[in-house]
């Protein structure tokens, strides 16, 4: 069986007013894309090719089906003019369907069926199509043009739903986490009924959850949060003190400041979302916070007070570092590592945590911070890094992707991610975001003396 997929522009107008930097095709749905849903419904019915014809760009999705091995099937692209019919697609990519059993999948929409239930003896016998058009089986040999009135599906356990405007898409995503969550693959894992959780949720004890619940990876709740029930979290979301979110939907890299009550909204970057009425606000004031625009760069009186406070500790920490690491530094070589600056990618070496981990000595310095005296210099003379900022990250292709996925990239000799009780960093993008919104003298101080007081009692967290 092979299946061709029209994805259609039109279809999809709508979106780029609440969700403007999504491909269509891959909205997600309970965390899943729609596309997947598609890709998981044909990989059932063991279909051996798919090709999406679409009169846009197609990179995202092709960036994000790649070969189809992952459900097991052959992928190809075609594209098509923007008034072209399914008919006209059809016969341009009718070499594609003669030969082997279709389906025809048109356009924007939501098929609804049950993984366990899907019998492909039973269900695909017979050509048939639904009402609307947008799901048609044709068995092989049979055209398009060979369909009739008689044809239209009835009877099967799949039924097709259109999403043609905000309040669809709110009432599918609801009814899926509330009603019908067995029947799909569900990202995250499920211990209990209704509730799915990714991985690197961080929560207090203060915070309650109630299903059903789907919440993505590396999430962290402040205290007294109360999530759900009918809520569905994105990944790397923080939600701050005191914040109440039910039968909502909240997207990736999204911040919930705190005393707020979200109660049938969807929040997307800034973008709050009536869902009841399709309202849309657009957030300027950090009450809700994604990939933060306004605000977030360090202000000139944030910027003096840390040059102040790295002068300062370069005073401190002089006399120590003269009579402790210098004369080390003569017994151990290769204490220099490269690390990122900037988005530019500009590299400077500075001293190797992990080298000096190696012995007691070393240790040692590490619990008096006597590694970061190079790092406080260049914060308090050169100014080419803060000494508290974002976290140093070490020239990978990794750290790459997580700056860029950054609005804005200061780093610091201390960090919010090396202050907390973490001794790993599977989260760079999450305590990036969370410093990023909560950026301010204040912040910056707690976070300096809480490394300082961390690193003196456990010594220097291993972060990779």
């Amino acid at each position: 069986m092979r299946c061709l997929i029209y994805a259609k522009s039109k279809d999809t107008a709508w979106l780029k007013d609440y969700f403007p930097d999504v491909e269509a095709y891959l909205l997600k749905i309970v965390n899943k894309p729609l596309l997947e849903y598609a890709m998981d419904f044909v990989s059932l019915l063991d279909v051996s090719e798919i090709r999406i014809v679409s009169d846009g760009s197609t990179k995202a999705i092709e960036s994000f089906i790649g070969d189809g091995a992952k459900w097991g099937v052959k992928t190809s692209f075609s594209l098509a003019y923007p008034n072209d019919s399914l008919k006209t697609v059809y016969l341009k990519n009718y070499s594609f369907c003669k030969d082997d059993d279709l389906l025809l999948w048109n356009g924007f929409f939501f098929l609804q069926y049950d993984r366990g239930q899907i019998s492909l003896e039973k269900e695909f016998t017979g050509k048939f199509y639904t009402k609307d058009k947008r799901f048609i089986y044709l068995p092989r040999g049979l055209k398009l043009a060979d369909l009739s009135a008689e044809d239209v599906l009835e009877n099967r356990s799949f039924v097709s739903h259109n999403i043609s405007n905000i309040l669809e898409y709110y009432e599918l995503s609801m009814s899926i986490l509330a009603k019908h969550n067995q029947k799909y693959v569900l990202p995250g894992y499920s211990n209990d009924k209704d509730t799915f959780f990714g991985y690197n949720l961080i929560y207090p004890h203060s915070s309650e959850l109630h299903p059903p619940i789907m919440i993505g990876n590396d999430c962290h709740f402040q205290r007294n949060t109360l999530v759900g029930p009918c809520s569905i979290i994105g990944n790397n979301v923080i939600i701050d003190e005191n914040t109440c979110v039910n039968d909502s939907i909240v997207y990736d890299n999204t911040y919930i400041g705190r005393d707020l009550d979200l109660d049938h909204k969807i929040v997307y970057k800034s973008n709050l979302i009536n869902a009841l009425n399709g309202e849309l606000i657009h957030i300027t004031d950090r009450v809700l916070v994604s990939q933060v625009e306004l605000g977030i760069v360090t202000t000139y009186f944030n910027r003096c007070v840390q040059r102040i406070l790295a002068l300062l500790l370069c005073a401190i920490m002089l006399v120590p570092w003269l009579i402790l690491f210098l004369p080390y530094t003569i017994f151990i070589s290769g204490l220099r590592c490269e690390r990122l600056l900037n988005r530019n990618m500009k590299t400077k070496t500075f001293t190797d945590a992990e080298k000096l981990r190696g012995s007691l000595w070393g240790r040692m310095l590490l619990r008096l911070s006597l590694d970061k005296f190079d790092q406080v210099f260049a914060a308090a003379i050169t100014g080419t890094i803060y000494l508290v900022g974002n976290r140093l990250l070490t020239n990978t292709v990794k750290h790459r992707k997580v700056i860029m996925d950054l609005p804005v990239y200061n780093p610091g000799a201390f960090s919010l991610a090396e202050s907390v009780k973490a001794d790993d960093m599977e989260a760079e993008l999450f305590y990036e975001l969370e410093y990023i919104d909560r950026i301010s003298t204040h912040y910056n101080i707690k976070i300096l003396v809480r490394s300082l007081f961390r690193r003196l009692v456990y010594g220097c967290p291993t972060i990779e």
